[in-house]
């Protein structure tokens, strides 16, 4: 039974893409804008990730971006971008290949996105190891409000509730409507319309040039 299941699970998703055609596809301007044969390449799996992905349920696909973007390098921004703390787009960081943790968790936001998950549903958060006192990032994600959100981290193919990462503590998040900290019941608090942070701000501007997709034909 279940390998019938599957099969018809298969068969769907082949019929989804036969008979509505591709819900993602690269716009051939950007695609064309791919300085290396390795960027290429990379694009073109992802774009099978994105349709692969698109018909499946809310839960598979958060652990899917997951998982997909976690099986990228880790990389310090030394290594990368010859600079210290650059925050990556998702083309930036689907270019190179490689990345460190604002990276892996800006093209997750933005992935998610392009399912149609609401920004205001997603956090961008800066967070402490509380064992070493370290910095690091996640990307928090509420399906409803007052529910505990769950993580997508690039350091666990897990994603968990934040109640049941102990080892984190969340300093602050961010997404495009602003910047705000969590409650003592891991909700967002009101946005603080004063902050700023100079490479989150560059990545919000960036991404606006960078049309991965080619608009579906009305």
């Amino acid at each position: 039974m279940r390998a019938n299941r599957a099969v018809i699970i298969a068969l769907f998703i082949g019929l989804h893409v036969s008979l509505f055609g591709k819900e993602f596809s690269l716009s051939p301007s950007f695609f064309n804008s791919l300085q290396t044969e390795k960027s290429k390449a990379i694009f073109k799996d992802y774009e099978r990730f994105m349709n692969e992905t698109a018909p499946k349920p809310l839960h598979i696909k958060l652990e899917a971006v997951n998982f997909y973007m976690n099986a990228f390098v880790g990389s310090y921004d030394e290594q990368t971008y010859q600079t210290e703390d650059f925050w990556a787009t998702r083309a930036e960081f689907l270019s190179a290949g490689q990345g460190d943790c604002e990276d892996y968790t800006i093209a997750k936001y933005e992935t998610l996105k392009d399912f149609g998950i609401k920004p205001k549903q997603m956090g961008v958060c800066i967070v402490k190891e509380r064992s070493s006192q370290y910095y690091h990032m996640v990307l928090l994600f509420w399906q409803e409000t007052k529910v505990t959100p769950m993580v997508l981290d690039n350091l666990s193919f897990k994603v968990l509730p934040l109640d049941a990462r102990v080892d984190l503590s969340v300093e602050q998040c961010m997404n495009e409507e602003g910047y705000f900290k969590l409650d003592t019941h891991n909700q967002p608090q009101s946005f603080q319309s004063h902050l700023k942070i100079k490479t989150y701000e560059r990545v919000k501007q960036q991404r606006l040039q960078e049309h991965i997709w080619q608009k579906s034909k009305p």
